[in-house]
């Protein structure tokens, strides 16, 4: 009898042993099979890649490939930020700009002794084109006719930017040169406006190699000139660059534009934020028929810390889109300057810092208490645009794994994620094929970078978390893209 029930334990043993043994990262199916494929690939002789894919309800590894490599997550980087701005703040919440009134008023000759002050509570949404209740400039009415109905005809005073909620310093220490002038490098302020975005509109030459002019500048921004070193080209893209530093209003523009356009637009990011949002309420005022003593300003240019101090009364609130919206924006359209706004937001909720080098040690603080291992892990800002962050495949999926298991933003945070051949960055991957539509996820693309995290479900019912990154390959970057469908569709295949 004994000796029977030894034999029947170590079957039991032999059969959970080789069950083990044959798990399913170590089988032969669709997904390790694409990865061993991408893994041989001669473009990735020199790459650096990582991989990891779990079943979201059993906790089993489907497949891996250097899972705790930590490479450049470009703008996957997003989901990193987003989930703890979630989680931090909160779905429904949303940020405040406040038109505030330093001194008194007098009622008899309608005088503010005082300034006007924009008072800035980090909204990146002030005047935004993505929403339809930022669009069309509507919060200048309700700013001016706040002040008008105070029964106010003239200021005696300044019109303030008061940016003072953030730091000055709005570009992220790590971006590069090559970068911050552009749009999608502009960077977190106090005050921002217009999503700190102006538009250059040049008529190109029909000749290759031929000049290009500037038409017209949206909106227009005081003092600003540009050394325009742009070319026409036989390209079908946009491949200028604009360099300039913010609060500096000299551009230089260089690199090329396709031939024989009219109006072909290339966006910039704002010099001061703070200062153009003053100038946008003061020639509102004017034209309402206000009279103002003293040209638009900010607290950085004044550099009176009395100022700053003054009993100030709020005269009018405007509320940003819910947190939930703003996110939308970050992961579906890759915004940046949301996500360093975030990024802030979560600096400042937890560590009461209001930098973005600050506040990127904070959010790698958020992921530690969280249960991640963040050994690696280098967050240098909230989007992903630096160079210089780190993050692996099994720590992306670890931010997926969170919030599906552990959130209650989880909802918020999925809808807010492309969707393949069908929404956002995503729109054109995976198209006509067998993942269109079936899978929610974050790319991210920087030079030699490209990276997806998000969630899929396989035909064989499995619900999958998954991460694929891929750094320093030989190969274009739409073939690039192609290895990585061909890992994402073989996710939807799986069978097992």
């Amino acid at each position: 009898m004994i000796i029977r029930k030894i034999f029947l334990l170590s079957l039991i043993f032999v059969f959970s042993f080789s069950s083990f043994s044959q798990s399913l990262k170590n089988k032969d199916h669709s997904v390790t099979n694409a990865i061993k494929k991408l893994q041989n690939d001669k473009d990735m002789a020199n790459a650096g890649i990582s991989f990891y894919a779990i079943d979201l309800k059993t906790g089993e590894v489907i497949a891996e490939l250097n899972p705790d490599l930590c490479l450049k997550p470009a703008s996957t980087m997003k989901i990193i930020t987003t989930a703890a701005a979630l989680e931090e703040l909160g779905a429904t919440y949303r940020f405040e700009t406040k038109i505030r009134y330093d001194g008194y008023i007098d009622t008899i000759t309608r005088t503010l002794h005082g300034n006007i002050i924009i008072e800035g509570g980090g909204d990146p949404t002030l005047g935004s084109k993505y929403f339809q209740s930022t669009k069309n400039k509507t919060f200048l009415n309700d700013w001016s006719k706040a002040i008008k109905d105070m029964g106010i005809d003239t200021i005696n005073g300044y019109i303030i930017g008061d940016a003072t909620k953030y730091s000055w310093e709005m570009i992220p220490p790590t971006w590069s040169w090559e970068d911050f002038g552009n749009y999608f490098g502009a960077g977190p302020c106090g005050l921002s406006i217009y999503d700190n975005m102006y538009t250059l509109y040049f008529n190109t030459s029909s000749t290759v190699g031929g000049n290009t002019t500037i038409t017209k500048v949206e909106p227009l921004i005081q003092g600003m000139t540009f050394d325009n070193q742009v070319v026409s080209a036989a390209i079908s893209d946009d491949q200028s660059y604009i360099f300039g530093t913010p609060y500096t209003y000299h551009r230089l523009i260089n690199g090329k534009l396709p031939r024989d356009k009219t109006d072909y637009e290339v966006k910039g990011s704002m010099p001061d934020p703070a200062l153009f949002a003053a100038q946008e309420l003061f020639v509102k005022l004017i034209n309402d028929g206000i009279i103002i003593k003293k040209e638009p300003t900010t607290y950085r240019l004044l550099k009176e810390i009395k100022l700053t101090q003054s009993k100030k009364t709020t005269l009018h609130t405007t509320y940003s889109p819910t947190l939930a919206e703003i996110i939308y924006i970050v992961n579906n359209n890759s915004m940046n300057l949301f996500a360093e706004h975030l990024l802030v937001e979560i600096g400042i909720k937890r560590g009461k810092v209001n930098d973005v080098k600050s506040s990127t040690g904070e959010l790698e603080k958020f992921w530690l208490s969280k249960g991640m291992n963040t050994g690696g892990l280098s967050v240098n800002d909230g989007s992903g645009l630096s160079h210089y962050n780190y993050a692996s495949a099994k720590q992306l999926v670890y931010v997926l794994q969170f919030m599906k298991q552990k959130s209650t933003n989880y909802d918020a945070f999925y809808n807010s994620l492309s969707i393949a051949g069908e929404r956002g960055t995503l729109r054109r991957f995976c198209q006509n094929t067998a993942a269109h539509g079936k899978v929610f996820a974050k790319s991210g693309s920087i030079r030699k970078v490209r990276c997806y995290a998000g969630y899929t479900t396989s035909k064989s019912g499995r619900e999958i978390a998954f991460a694929i990154m891929l750094n320093n390959y030989n190969c274009t970057a739409t073939q690039s893209r192609q290895r990585l469908e061909e890992i994402v569709i073989s996710l939807v295949l799986l069978e097992l």
